[in-house]
């Protein structure tokens, strides 16, 4: 404080920069040590624009090998310390150094609009300096938020929708409102808080990582949000993506649709194994009213809006197998266990052509 008692506000420290070539001017600059990785018994000074971080060579250089060829190459002196200077910003270094300190663990639950921020600077920066540890972490956080499984892609789905459902008072049952048990009017809206799929493609595009398996649950979550297109938001969900991968996102989701609509439009011709022939022409005359008038216009009545085919074969098959509509049709158990089969394995085939579809085939 002045005389007055005014608080006095210090000034950064102004260093003399040494640049490594003597017969250069030097620089005069005014640094802030980083408020927590700035080690009073740190070796090395990792400098970006005007922040300074100081850190412990050996340490940094066990978990880094591009980091270790940094530190151990010639570079300018600052404060009696070896010192580099990074391209990238303050906050990225701070999101490598904090991930090399804290044991290489990454403490953050899910993938969120919150923590996105921070997993990019982290997945970014230890891809680019070799950190294998934590990107494998935020790799296996996108794969349990978009499986590659089926399986594991309908219980991510029956979560979300279980999820979903809490925010909704009334739903309907065989055409009348009645309450939802699920209710809950004081549960937040998490799915707004999911980061959106086109953001993470570019993520992973960025960093190098172009496997099908990390792609494409991305790209079906993304044409699941944006086969309506116009509005406020136009633009809005892929944005992040590149021009190339704006194409796939087109022609993917008319692959996706025109499959779609074959699957649904042709009837199946089942291996049925019956010994009386009236009881075979019964089983196939009904698998075809049922294909033709119930499963087909159901899949069908919205095909160039329709934005979950993978979910609505899904919906079907359950339909079928549950509520006794095959048995109606005068098909006999055993027939109808082949029609949901099949049902199932069209449904199969779409999700694994998903890489092709959307021509992410290595």
């Amino acid at each position: 404080m002045d005389s007055s008692g005014t608080p006095v506000r210090k000034r950064p420290r102004q260093d003399v920069v040494v640049k490594p070539d003597p017969d250069r001017d030097v620089e005069i600059v005014d640094y802030q040590n980083h408020p927590t990785l700035y080690f009073e018994d740190g070796n090395t000074i990792l400098s970006c624009a005007s922040t300074l971080f100081c850190v412990h060579r050996t340490i940094v250089s066990k978990h880094s090998p591009v980091l270790k060829i940094l530190v151990e190459s010639n570079a300018r002196m600052l404060r009696g310390l070896k010192h580099i200077v990074m391209k990238e910003t303050a906050d990225d270094v701070e999101a490598l150094l904090n991930v090399i300190y804290e044991g290489l663990r990454i403490d953050i639950p899910n993938i969120t609009v919150e923590s996105a921020p921070l997993i990019s600077n982290v997945l970014r920066m230890c891809t680019k300096y070799k950190i294998d540890r934590p990107c494998a972490e935020i790799l296996q956080h996108i794969k349990n938020e978009w499986p590659s499984d089926l399986k594991e892609h309908d219980a991510k789905m029956l979560a979300r929708r279980l999820k979903e459902s809490r925010h909704v008072a009334y739903i309907s049952q065989n055409g009348v409102q009645v309450a939802n048990p699920h209710f809950d009017p004081n549960a937040e809206a998490e799915e707004d808080l999911i980061i959106h799929p086109g953001s993470v493609i570019a993520l992973l595009r960025e960093c190098h990582y172009d496997s099908s398996e990390l792609l494409a649950p991305l790209f079906y979550a993304l044409t699941r949000g944006t086969w309506q297109f116009g509005g406020a938001a136009v633009g809005h969900h892929v944005a992040p993506l590149s021009h190339a991968d704006i194409e796939r996102v087109i022609v993917g989701v008319e692959r996706l649709r025109m499959h779609h609509a074959d699957f649904a439009s042709q009837v199946p011709t089942l291996a049925m194994d019956h010994p009386a022939a009236a009881e075979r022409v019964r089983c196939e005359g009904g698998v075809r009213l049922y294909w033709s008038n119930t499963l087909a216009p159901t899949l069908l009545k919205a095909t160039k809006g329709v934005r979950q085919p993978i979910e609505d074969w899904l919906s079907m098959a359950d339909q079928a197998r549950t509520t006794g509509m095959l048995s109606v049709r005068q098909i006999c158990p055993a027939c109808a266990k082949l029609v949901v089969a099949e049902m199932e394995r069209r449904r199969e085939v779409l999700w694994n052509e998903m890489p092709r579809y959307f021509e992410l085939e290595q």
